[in-house]
């Protein structure tokens, strides 16, 4: 019996070495490929609602696609759902690829820009919930924080070097009038770093999972149950919160690129300030969470977070810009992370897969309503003001809003040690 402890025990931490290899590689996917997803469409000629309608229905649809997931998980390992999907959506960015090259400039590449961006995340969201529940036979709850506060740190690293260098480079190719060339390049590598995370993905160890009768239950009893139990009311904050935030996070990169007129490269610099920040603070946070509880850490954030986008109405100094987006890491790793472990301390390893799901669509729903919302205010909004501006304000009260109303009935799941404030303005003061 002990040895077969031990030998799980190898399997399960070599598994998560190959997760943050796997993690790295996604996350150069990420930040050279659907970070510059809506800087494509704005270069081929995109407008503010087709922006929001890029950051919204693509959710949506997917949302509702990775619904089939968990029952998926009853006839097939979560292991080769998750490789044969990675596998899919890898091989859709060629489609990216090709567009790009041909320089293709019309409301037809924005069809076709649309059409293959929604397959490519379909793809992506019917990993998650297998990937959840993976991940939650892998990790010990105890360490969950510490776990994924690390494995954050080095995938951020990552990602935000792989950031850095994309920006240059296309503004090099901007220069050289060949921007869309550049384009053709970030797809690219997009699609390579997928698949070397697929390659890290198939490395993994995978627990055999059993699952009884009893686990499972509808998308519509989990709809009518969620305002009498603390996880159903922990989903509704966050997909409330999500909607809020965004209403004005998709427009963002159009008030950069189109209003201020910054480069590829100042664009960069800005949204690299932010990831910066949350790089650097994830592990303290993650470490905050195990002994003070991710309610308590999301709390926190669900507090601060609404008065960063007023912080955008006053100044757009690059130097300014740059210290508001280093604030608003900050506040977002601790938001992501605890929101994530607060979801594996509430859910058995049964219903992962499902509870994933079912919060992830209602999320999606949320991020539609917001940026669809965004996107038709912003093409109608005639106030005087920069509509831009108009979004940032209505954003922030509905956030207040949200966090006010929705955390004082969320609860903390597991023992933790209360956080005092005075205690650690004591700590300071004395230091």
């Amino acid at each position: 019996m002990g040895q077969k402890k031990n030998s799980f025990e190898k399997l399960r931490k070599k598994s998560l070495k190959y997760s943050v290899k796997d993690g790295s590689a996604y996350a150069v996917m990420d930040s050279v490929g659907n970070g510059y997803i809506s800087p494509y469409a704005i270069a081929i000629g995109a407008n503010n609602s087709y922006i929001g309608f890029l950051a919204s229905v693509p959710g949506l649809i997917t949302s509702l696609f990775q619904l089939k997931t968990p029952k998926m998980m009853e006839k097939h390992s979560r292991k080769s759902i998750v490789i044969t999907f990675a596998l899919f959506q890898a091989l859709m960015w060629f489609p990216l690829v090709v567009i790009s090259l041909i320089n293709m400039r019309s409301k037809y590449a924005l069809f076709l820009l649309l059409v293959f961006y929604v397959i490519l995340v379909s793809f992506n969201a019917a990993i998650g919930p297998a990937w959840a529940s993976w991940m939650k036979d892998l990790v010990k709850k105890k360490e969950s924080g510490k776990f994924f506060g690390r494995r954050n740190l080095i995938t951020g690293f990552i990602g935000l070097v792989a950031l850095l260098l994309t920006g240059f480079m296309l503004d090099w190719f901007k220069k050289a009038n060949s921007v869309f060339v550049g384009f053709a390049i970030l797809f690219s590598i997009a699609m390579i770093a997928r698949f070397a995370s697929r390659h890290f993905l198939t490395k993994k160890y995978e627990p055999k999972l059993r699952l009884d009768g009893d686990y499972y239950f509808t998308f519509w009893q989990f709809i009518k149950r969620m305002c009498h139990n603390n996880f159903g009311r922990f989903v509704i904050y966050i997909a409330l919160f999500q909607l809020a935030v965004n209403i004005a996070s998709p427009f963002f990169t159009v008030y950069m690129l189109k209003d201020l007129k910054f480069s590829y490269t100042l664009f960069t610099i800005i949204t690299t300030a932010q990831a910066l920040a949350m790089l650097i603070s994830m592990p303290l946070w993650g470490r905050f969470a195990d002994k003070h509880g991710n309610r308590c850490t999301f709390k926190i954030a669900g507090i601060i977070i609404p008065f960063v986008p007023l912080l955008w109405l006053f100044s757009s100094n690059l130097y300014y810009l740059i210290a508001v987006q280093i604030l608003s890491g900050l506040f977002w790793a601790a938001f992501n992370l605890s929101a994530s472990n607060f979801i594996y301390d509430s859910v058995s390893r049964e219903r992962m897969g499902l509870c994933v799901a079912y919060s992830n669509v209602l999320n999606t729903v949320g991020v539609f309503v917001g940026a669809t919302l965004g996107g038709l205010l912003s093409t109608h909004i005639r106030t005087g003001i920069n509509p831009f501006f108009a979004l940032l304000i209505l954003s922030t009260l509905l956030r207040f809003i949200v966090s006010f109303v929705m955390l004082p009935k969320i609860k903390e799941v597991r023992e933790i040690k209360e956080f005092k404030i005075e205690r650690y303005a004591k700590a300071i003061r004395f230091k």
